[in-house]
């Protein structure tokens, strides 16, 4: 089946994971601009939530397109 097809099948799971990501990296970029004034401690925790959360969802696409749900 062509990949297009399967992405317009499933656009709406896929879109799901695709805000995650969009999300995850604005808050990846936001806590690198402020890294001076906040504590390390907390930088180290939201960096290490933020790729685990776009590894999954990456992961998680990959999962969805290949897969899918119902095919």
């Amino acid at each position: 089946m062509d990949l297009w097809v399967m992405i317009k099948e499933r656009y709406a799971l896929l879109s799901i994971f695709v805000i995650i990501i969009f999300v995850s990296l604005i808050l990846l970029v936001a806590i690198w601009k402020t890294r001076f004034e906040t504590p390390k401690s907390l930088i180290v925790i939201i960096t290490i939530i933020c790729a685990v959360m776009i590894v999954l969802s990456i992961s998680a696409l990959v999962i969805a397109v290949s897969f899918g749900y119902n095919s």
